[in-house]
């Protein structure tokens, strides 16, 4: 069992309806900010980010889709290529969910990360913020947002495998993403390509999220808090997507 780990989230308290809310009229949207937190929380730890760095970042994670909550289903998960009308009212749910935390007593870095999350290096965001203008904390949730999105089931396409997924990620740097930031994680296994294209390694990987799964239990002490069901979906993904690939021809029958 790995060490507890601590100050990974802040008081969510006064935002407490609104994630229940969340969770209970759209499920797979709580999950989606589950996952993001479960992936920005092991940017943090590669990072060695002090506890108050993660503790915002997790807390935006969680809350960096509510203004989502106020944007129609129906373009959300429309299928097809979205109206200018459509792609307008999608582009306001960071705008709505920062007002939304920013009324209710979210500070400054909280509020940034849910308005900002959206920005891509190269200035083509929602916003037009480009490189450092882009406050540092919302371009991990950028990263961790795109990533969920790439290997989850949508209902327009089928989930990219990791290594697809990373690849992309890859190809973003310096466009889409923060260049020094995909640099400092590509250090980890956990980011790298040939971590999920050979199966040793990638064995490897699966025994340390098993150790990551570990860790979240043990410090949350429930089987239903959002972080362990996250990364147990995760593990799942990865076995799913990944794994099942590697099988010898015919092993399945």
């Amino acid at each position: 069992m790995g060490k507890k780990l601590k100050g990974t989230l802040v008081d969510l308290t006064s935002m407490s309806d609104l994630l229940r809310t969340m969770k209970e009229a759209w499920p797979t949207l709580y999950l989606h900010s589950a996952n993001v937190a479960n992936l920005a929380l092991r940017i943090c730890t590669f990072l060695r980010l002090s506890e108050v760095e993660q503790e915002t970042i997790i807390a935006g994670a969680f809350l960096h889709d509510i203004g989502k909550m106020f944007v129609r289903r129906e373009i959300i998960e429309k299928p097809g290529p979205l109206s200018d009308e459509e792609w307008a009212e999608l582009k306001e749910h960071p705008r709505r969910g920062a007002s939304i935390v920013a009324a209710r007593g979210g500070d400054n870095s909280l509020v940034e990360i849910i308005r900002y999350h959206h920005e891509r290096w190269n200035g083509k965001g929602y916003e037009g913020l480009r490189g450092q203008m882009i406050p540092w904390s919302a371009r991990v949730i950028a990263l961790a947002d795109a990533l969920d999105a790439m290997t989850s089931l949508r209902p327009y396409r089928q989930p990219s495998k990791m290594y697809d997924a990373l690849e992309e990620v890859y190809n973003g740097a310096g466009s889409q993403f923060d260049p020094q930031l995909i640099r400092a994680l590509a250090e980890k296994p956990f980011w790298q390509i040939v971590t999920y294209r050979d199966p040793g390694r990638l064995e490897r990987q699966i025994d340390e999220e098993k150790k990551w799964l570990d860790q979240l239990v043990d410090s949350y002490a429930t089987l239903s808090h959002p972080l362990v069901y996250a990364q147990s979906q995760w593990l799942d993904r990865l076995l799913v997507l990944n794994l099942k690939d590697m099988q010898p021809a015919g092993a399945d029958k």
